[in-house]
This record gives structure tokens, sequence and C-alpha cells, in this order.
């Protein structure tokens, strides 16, 4: 599995640190377990990525966009 972090922050200025785990590239060839990547804030709420940038936490609906650190 392979992680990444990065910075993002939310319209009033509050910055959240977003982990991004994908699953192993290499999946055996009879099974394929690969799995679709997972963006979790710090605290372990779920995000969903709209675009390059910018992301929605799932339970409160509010939108972040990725800053550089």
């Amino acid at each position: 599995m392979t992680t990444h972090v990065f910075m993002a922050q939310d319209a009033s200025g509050r910055r959240c640190r977003i982990q991004l785990n994908r699953g192993d590239d290499a999946a055996p060839a009879h099974r394929d377990t690969r799995q679709a990547p997972a963006y979790v804030l710090e605290d372990g709420s779920h995000v969903r990525r709209i675009d390059n940038d910018t992301f929605q936490i799932i339970a409160t609906g509010a939108y972040v966009t990725r800053v550089a650190e």
C-alpha cells in the first residue's frame, strides 16, 4: 500500500492534512485485489476528490482546496 499526505485549506483558512491511500500496484493476475484510492482526513473522516485540487469532506459537505506546505 502506498500513502501520500498533503495539506488542504477550507474557506475560513483552517488547514488540515489529507492522506491518500492506494492499494498495491502489483496484484496477482488471477485475482485483482486493487482498491480505488481512499482519501482520509487526519481525524479519520472520509474525503471525496472533486478535481485535482478540490476535495469534499463526506460527513459535513465542506470543500477544501489543496495548498502547498
